[in-house]
């Protein structure tokens, strides 16, 4: 069975960027993480229900993302995604932002790319 592993900076993105790829391939094993929004209690709502939607497990972290946010370090970045995937090995496919954040070029999403590029 294939392993898929989908790493973003926001809940949403999974669906935004990737929910066709979720739902086109059912039989493999989605994880996914959003490494901002644990504490929102709309957006962490969301979250889980359209994990519960894609038959994927996942978690949150909750990196700051309000509008005076400050660039966090890759090691920060890197840390968090750490924590919330493990130390797991053996993913197909990892998803993750574009290196320049998508439209908005947010810099949530261009540091997510970076560190998972790193990783």
């Amino acid at each position: 069975m294939k392993k898929a592993t989908i790493i973003v900076a926001h809940p949403d993105d999974e669906t935004l960027w990737a929910g066709g790829t979720i739902l086109a391939y059912p039989e493999w094993i989605w994880g996914v993480f959003s490494l901002t929004r644990r504490s929102d209690p709309d957006r962490s709502v969301r979250f889980n229900q359209a994990l519960s939607y894609f038959g994927a497990s996942g978690e949150m972290d909750d990196l700051n993302d309000g509008p005076g946010q400050k660039q966090l370090s890759s090691d920060r970045v890197k840390g968090a995604i750490l924590k919330l995937i493990g130390e797991e090995s053996g993913h197909n496919l990892i998803i993750t932002h574009g290196p320049e954040g998508e439209y908005t070029r947010h810099l949530r999403h261009e540091e997510v790319s970076k560190a998972v590029t790193e990783m």
